[in-house]
């Protein structure tokens, strides 16, 4: 009888006990979406391109559509690819290409950019 009494006891004392939570799953991080940026390449984004005394906005998408501003201030788009090793950039309604080749990327994601005609610019991420 002891025996039925202990555990009478034992089960009264176990109800009213709080029930132990779970303990809470750290949250989960948001999901990064991966863009693999071919070598030559730029990763889709929002830039300033700085040459001299002159800087200009420039954004590309993950297609290679990009957007920017001419030497005069114009808006101006196109598209780009990678050909061998350079980044080239095609005007809308031109049919010649022009390449840069990319300098390795800083920590800031800053990098210089060489164009086949001897341009040096610095590009840097907006």
């Amino acid at each position: 009888m002891k025996f039925y009494v202990t555990l009478a006891a034992s089960l009264a004392v176990m109800a009213c006990s709080p029930a132990a939570e779970p303990e809470a799953e750290p949250a989960a991080e948001p999901a990064v979406e991966e863009v693999a940026v071919v070598p030559g390449g730029v990763a889709p984004g929002d830039y300033i391109v700085q040459s001299g005394d002159d800087s200009s906005p420039f954004s590309i998408d993950a297609d290679g559509n990009w957007t920017g501003v001419d030497d005069d201030g114009n808006p101006s788009s196109g598209t780009s690819e990678v050909v061998d090793g350079k980044i080239c950039f095609t005007d809308t309604g031109e049919d010649e290409a022009e390449c840069w080749l990319n300098e390795a990327t800083a920590e800031d994601g800053s990098f210089s950019s060489t164009s086949d005609s001897g341009e040096t610019v610095t590009v840097t991420p907006a």
